[in-house]
């Protein structure tokens, strides 16, 4: 490719999606193109940010001596899709002094959405402030991307009140489906649902994202099989049904309802499966209690070709747990670790430890708690300790309750659980040691002395 095929948007275009940025970088240097060709410039600043190289994307901005606003919106976009929200607000601060003029509606935008993924409502009241003191019209992509903050950012009326400005004749299906997850993300499901009935009125195209907002908006309520069958008749009507995203959705939403058999009538109609509706269907099992059919549903998968993760392997363990399949979730958990090389998480030790102690192998959880390679946190040993107490193993919990009480001496419950455990074996020399350590702990850091009374009637 030339220099002159070079000076070309399409041309650039082309040859990004050819080669790496890197190549067509070091190419562009050869033949002398960079760093005069803003064009190739900010494709490249672009192409570096997409990839999540923000220091090579400053690199290169540096060595251009003459910056444009388009440039500087490149440099401000790379950083705050890479959710390096400070230095995108040094770099919007920066570009009135070094390319004369103010960052605009684009360079706006870019900063609003950075501070919904860090959720800085400070950050972003500041942006909407300098927006409406130095921006002309506030263009419908910059008004979404307020809604979105906001929404974010838990502050719901600040999101309405920018909604509400709109008017019906300028929102989108975005603007709509940005105030129907601004309510859905701030616990106001049902709030959802009105703002989706209004956008329906409206005569607004429902798209996928939309049905995706209503659908959580529908999992978070303690929902009927009345509303549950109203979304998916909104999803048919549209023509989403056999789209494999809205699929997923359907199927957690009606698990979560307990309806798994429609989880399964949904799942087993699809034509097109990910991993993702793998894991809706088996945590759809999981969660009513069908750990049997979860195991069944996670060998099909396997046997289909699908490559399990950490996802899936805690979902289908859950399962077996609460079914009582110990061996099964023995072997789940070591095809885990040897097999497929999955690093656990402490949720996947949590549900170990949980299902050995229901089923009372109490020594065999302390031990498998004593070499896991990471530091079990202070959860699994008071899972650890309560079934102790529940399966009356004194001296067990003893050595677990110290464990407890050297991490975590300022949790109150630690110190009422040893009592409690204590008072169960009646062993009443260690009730009083640690009622009076908890006694000496409070007054200490200024709190109220534990203290226990008996009334004691004086006729």
């Amino acid at each position: 490719m030339s220099a002159a095929d070079l000076r070309t948007g399409a041309a650039i275009l082309r040859a990004l999606s050819a080669a790496s940025a890197t190549h067509l970088h070091a190419h562009a240097l050869k033949l002398g193109v960079l760093p005069s060709c803003l064009h190739l410039c900010s494709a490249l600043l672009k192409s570096y940010a997409s990839s999540g190289r923000v220091a090579a994307a400053r690199q290169l901005f540096d060595e251009i001596p003459r910056r444009d606003v388009p440039l500087w919106n490149a440099l401000v976009s790379a950083y705050a899709r890479s959710g390096h929200l400070r230095h995108a607000l040094e770099a919007a601060s920066s570009m009135a002094h070094d390319a004369g003029a103010r960052p605009n509606g684009i360079s706006i935008t870019s900063l609003l959405s950075a501070c919904a993924q860090l959720k800085s409502p400070v950050h972003g009241r500041e942006l909407h402030g300098y927006a409406v003191r130095n921006v002309v019209d506030l263009d419908l992509p910059m008004l979404n991307a307020l809604v979105n903050m906001y929404g974010k950012c838990g502050r719901l009326a600040d999101a309405r009140m920018v909604f509400s400005g709109m008017g019906d004749d300028m929102r989108s299906a975005v603007s709509w489906t940005s105030m129907i997850n601004a309510c859905s993300e701030n616990e106001r499901p049902i709030e959802a649902l009105e703002v989706f009935e209004e956008m329906r009125i409206a005569g607004v195209k429902v798209d996928e994202v939309t049905l995706l907002a209503v659908i959580s908006a529908c999992a978070k309520l303690d929902c009927t099989s009345s509303l549950g069958d109203w979304v998916e008749q909104c999803a048919l009507d549209n023509g989403f049904l056999q789209n494999t995203r809205v699929a997923n959705a359907l199927i957690h939403m009606h698990g979560k309802i307990g309806r798994v058999r429609r989880s399964c009538e949904i799942f087993d109609s699809m034509v097109f499966r990910t991993v993702v509706s793998w894991t809706a269907i088996i945590q759809a099992l999981a969660m009513n209690g069908h750990g049997v059919a979860a195991l069944v549903r996670f060998v099909q998968m396997l046997r289909e070709g699908f490559h399990p993760d950490e996802v899936i392997f805690l979902s289908v363990i859950n399962a077996c747990g609460h079914s009582s399949l110990v061996n099964e979730v023995r072997q789940l958990f070591k095809s885990m670790v040897q097999e497929y090389r999955i690093t656990p998480w402490i949720e996947h030790y949590g549900s170990m430890v949980n299902m050995l102690c229901k089923a009372g192998a109490l020594d065999e959880a302390f031990e498998f708690v004593l070499a896991m390679p990471v530091k079990p946190d202070p959860v699994i040993w008071r899972v650890l300790a309560g079934a102790c107490r529940d399966h009356g193993n004194a001296s067990l919990a003893r050595r677990v309750m110290d464990h407890v009480i050297s991490m975590e001496h300022d949790h109150d419950g630690n110190y009422i659980l040893a009592s409690n455990l204590y008072a169960a074996d009646e062993d009443w020399r260690r009730v009083i040691d640690v009622r009076l350590d908890m006694g000496v702990r409070k007054g200490t850091s200024g709190g109220a002395i534990a203290a226990s009374y008996v009334e004691v009637n004086d006729d």
